[in-house]
């Protein structure tokens, strides 16, 4: 009677020999134990029946023609989707220095010639069920990263729902910011990619860096919120006389801060919080909050006061003067070392066909 997996397959048995009563003695112990025997009398007969079907298990001889068994169980070993296949090495010759070197080679067990019809069932039978458990072990794994991934994903998207939810709020009170806010996640993400090729930031710039900036950045301008409806206009156009309109960037981080500690897992909300906060801030210190200058001035904010401003300069938030694409570079490339980081300018000025603008 026919053995089957719990996958409800026969395992089928490869056996590997070139003298055909030994071939002969082992199909007829598979047989009587129920699983399927495919014999072959050489290496090249044996890598065309496991390109036909992949056996469960492979009995091989170790001294061949033309290949050993040696050779040919490297082979399978190095071969990722033969590599998982258990090889028992069979052999007249059951020296420590054969079995050491088989067992290097990757064999599991070693059945030493002539062959005991009781050793041959129960080495058999264990490896079939050792393989089969690492098989639905490897299953099992897959399965549970598949779960844990789907559940990343899952709190990832919530996270950034958050963070979408506070950007609609800023696009309500001032409706000129919608395609603002797209374009500065758009450039930023863009500028970042870019940046990571560059020696200066290699280190700094990971794929999580790249997909949190894209996020956090359209929230640079959330402290709008506590901006009176009346002077929005003016933060706009960039006439900060105002104290309130001077500081609407601390207030924006000071609103994500309290958001951050109800939701401490927010993986977004940091940066957010330094965008927020720095994105008016200027490489030479004249900008505000006061005193930060230079590299002093976290990456993220860096990348993201470039991408505001390019945006701004090019008329997507409805208010100030506007320029074109064109004249809009020459003038973040006559504020690199004053207001714009130098080295992110000029990664910025070579991307210019790739920026989105209004």
């Amino acid at each position: 009677m026919e053995n089957t997996s719990k996958s409800g397959k026969v395992p089928q048995i490869l056996i590997v020999d070139d003298v055909e009563t030994n071939l002969l003695i082992l199909e007829n112990i598979i047989e009587g134990m129920g699983y399927i025997p495919k014999c072959a009398a050489n290496a090249a007969k044996a890598a065309a029946l496991i390109s036909e079907s992949r056996p469960q298990l492979v009995l091989l001889d170790v001294f061949m023609p033309e290949m050993d068994g040696y050779e040919f169980c490297e082979r399978l070993k190095n071969n990722p989707l033969t590599r998982d296949i258990p090889v028992i090495f069979i052999s007249a010759a059951d020296s420590s220095e054969d079995k050491v070197k088989g067992f290097k080679l990757g064999a599991v067990d070693y059945i030493a010639k002539p062959f005991e019809v009781t050793e041959v069932t129960m080495r058999v039978n264990n490896h079939l069920k050792l393989h089969e458990m690492q098989q639905e072990l490897e299953m099992s794994n897959r399965r549970l990263h598949s779960v844990i991934s789907s559940q990343a994903r899952r709190i990832e998207d919530e996270q950034k729902n958050i963070l979408y939810a506070l950007a609609a709020l800023t696009e309500q009170r001032d409706s000129d910011t919608a395609d603002h806010m797209e374009n500065v996640a758009y450039n930023c993400r863009m500028l970042a990619q870019s940046l990571q090729f560059s020696p200066e930031f290699t280190e700094e710039i990971s794929e999580g860096f790249i997909d949190t900036i894209e996020v956090a950045s359209r929230l640079h301008d959330i402290g709008k919120l506590r901006v009176p409806t009346d002077d929005i206009e003016e933060v706009n156009s960039g006439n900060q006389e105002d104290r309130q309109i001077r500081h609407h960037a601390e207030q924006g981080a000071e609103i994500l801060e309290r958001v951050y500690q109800n939701t401490p897992e927010n993986s977004f909300l940091p940066m957010a919080i330094e965008i927020a906060r720095y994105h008016h801030a200027c490489w030479d210190g004249s900008g505000y909050p006061g005193g930060i200058s230079g590299k002093d001035i976290p990456l993220s904010a860096r990348i993201t006061i470039v991408a505001d401003n390019y945006d701004t300069l090019t008329g997507a938030e409805g208010q100030g003067e506007t320029y074109s694409p064109l004249e809009s570079l020459r003038i973040i490339k006559e504020g690199s070392g004053i207001y714009f980081d130098p080295d992110i300018v000029d990664v910025f000025l070579k991307i210019k066909n790739q920026l989105r603008h209004s």
